[in-house]
Order: C-alpha cells, then structure tokens, then sequence
C-alpha cells in the first residue's frame, strides 16, 4: 500500500472518529440536561463533566493504533507506561483530596498526557504533515468499507463488554443476596485484572498477524499455531500460579473473611487459561476482516451466558455463576477454532 493511500485512511478515520465521539459527548450532554430537568442533579452534574470523556479516549485509541501500525512498539510502551503512571497517581492524589470530581480529572489526565506523548512522537515522524499534504480523498466504496467495519468491530466489542456485567446481573436477580454478589466481585477480581496479559501479547503480535495473513494464508496458519503455543506457554504459568497461590492472593487482596471465595477464584483462573486462546483467535478473525464473525459469536454466547447463568446459578450459586462463564468461554473458543479451521482449508496449496 503506497504512502498517499495510507495517509488517506488514516486522516479519513481520525476525522470520523473525531466527529463521531463529539455526537456521542453532545448525547451525554443532552442526557444530563434531561436528567436535570428530571430533579436528579447530582447525576446530571457528573454526565456533564465525563461528557468529554469519550473524544479524549478515542484520540488515545487512535493514536495507540497508529503507533501500532508503524510498528512503533517502543514508544507505544511508553503511552501505556504514562497512561498507566497518571492513572495511578491521580486516582489516588485527586480522589482523595476530590472525591469523584477528581476521580474523573484523573481520567481525563491520564487519557491527555498520552496523547500528548503520542502527539509528541507522531509528530517528529511528520505523520501529521502527511495526513495533511500526502492524502488523497478515499472513493466512496473504500469510505463504506472502513465505515462498516468500524461499526461492526463497536457492536461487537459492545457486546463483550455486556456479557461481563452478565453474570453479576444474573446472580442479583436470582439470588438478591448481596453477601454472594460481594463474594464473587472479590473471586472475579484478580482472574479479570490478569486479561491483560494475552491484551499485551495480541497488542503487540496484531499488526504481524495482517500482514502476514494478506501475504499467504498458510502463513498466517503456521503464525496463529506458533502463537498458540506461546499463550499457551505465558498464560499456562499465569494459571499455574493462581492456582497454587490462590488461597495466599485472596488473603493478601480481599482479607480472611473472603477465604470462602476460593472454588469460585479457582473456576475463574481456569476461564482465564481459555479466555487467552478465545482472545487470540478472535483477533485473528478479526485480522483477516471476518469481524461479522465475531459479533455472531458474541451474540451467541450472550444468549448461552443468560440461559447457563439461569440455570447454574439456581442450583449452584455463585458457583454456577463461573461455571457458566467457563462454559461460554469454551464454547467460543471452540466456534472460532473450527471457523478457522474451514478458513485455512483455503490456503494457499491445500484443497
């Protein structure tokens, strides 16, 4: 792809994604003035100040991506790195001396100072000079394309994030226990903080898994395996140590009085293990431009999640409630292993 085309993108895709998340900071705004008038000021006067959250968030986004595209894997470990610093220093400065108000500061800082990073580095490579005087306008079809895909790629990623507030939502209208409700917050806590991990590795393997796809399927195939074996390998260990220091983790995390937590801690670490593969091939799916895929998959295991949930949980409890996460978790990961699995009996060379 030459230079112009993709200048073109990129500047097509930061100014519809700029105006897209300032409609989305205006409907906040409206929101809030609904809830105004409605006499809920508290809520209305914190919607009005996180109203800009979301333009703030998707530069950082953006600019993570290109960083990533240009294979900028240094510096795109530093905007973590300074996302990361920011956020920790100011959740617990401003939210201490301001409470919520400046719980919300510190997000927009930590947001901000990474995209000035970005900003920074992007413009030392002349990346904006580009995008301003080496693009072209796309055609109409290339427009539809992205447009489509982008969309396709937020319903998706909508629904993954609803089905991670599932499986409290299920327990509370169940079991409208909030003693059980705490206990599985608390299991559910490290095993969820620790999908980092196969993030950081498909983060940095992302842009080598498209390349390598649209050059030769049979390569992609053999890169997917060997990754594979490698999330395997890392989130093997990471399993294998929540497994044997779970007892010691819960207590040093969550206090004695969560000790009882422990099976759940432990159904949810295996969830983990199969999260990390159903997150690679995801992405895979994804890096081959198959994302309808993704959100069939999402949808059906939504509808699982809510039944398994349903059912498990009145039996089992909270119990239930891991069970049927790992159970959706698998089957996930199975559907995309076989979809692949058809996918590449159209590789190069095979029949």
């Amino acid at each position: 792809m030459s230079d112009v085309r993709k200048n073109s993108i990129h500047k097509f895709s930061l100014s519809v994604g700029s105006l897209s998340n300032i409609a989305v900071s205006a409907v906040i705004l409206i929101l809030s003035l609904i809830k105004r008038a409605a006499g809920d000021h508290e809520t209305a006067f914190y919607l009005s100040l996180m109203a800009g959250l979301p333009f703030v968030v998707y530069l950082y986004n953006y600019f993570q991506v290109i960083l990533r595209v240009r294979l900028e894997n240094r510096a795109f470990s530093y905007a973590n790195i300074v996302y990361t610093a920011a956020s920790l220093v100011g959740n617990i400065v401003l939210t201490a001396f301001f409470g919520i108000i400046g719980l919300i500061a510190a997000i927009y800082l930590a947001n901000i100072a990474a995209v000035l990073l970005c900003v920074v580095v992007l413009k030392k490579e002349d990346f904006f000079s580009g995008i301003r005087n080496n693009s072209l306008p796309l055609e109409r079809a290339d427009k539809r394309e992205i447009t489509g895909y982008a969309l396709m790629c937020a319903v998706t990623n909508f629904t993954s994030t609803m089905l991670v507030l599932l499986d409290v939502t299920c327990l509370d209208m169940v079991l409208a226990d909030s003693t059980i409700l705490a206990d599985y917050k608390v299991a559910s806590t490290i095993p969820a903080a620790c999908n980092f991990i196969p993030g950081c590795l498909i983060t940095f393997f992302y842009p080598r898994l498209v390349v390598t796809f649209s050059v030769s399927k049979k390569d992609g195939k053999r890169l997917v395996g060997q990754l594979t074996k490698m999330y395997l390998l890392v989130n093997g260990a990471v399993f294998i140590c929540l497994c044997v220091f779970s007892k010691l983790i819960i207590f040093i995390f969550a206090g004695e009085k969560y000790m009882n937590v422990t099976p759940i801690f432990l159904i949810l670490s295996v969830n983990y293990l199969i999260y990390s593969i159903r997150s690679l091939l995801g992405n895979v799916i994804a890096a081959i431009k198959k994302v309808r895929i993704n959100l069939i998959f999402s949808v059906v295991s939504g509808v699982a999640n809510i039944i398994l949930n349903i059912v498990l949980i009145t039996r089992f409890g909270s119990s239930g409630a891991a069970a049927a996460t790992v159970l959706v978790t698998m089957l996930v990961c199975a559907l995309s292993y076989f979809y692949l699995r058809r996918y590449y009996k159209t590789a190069d060379g095979e029949s």
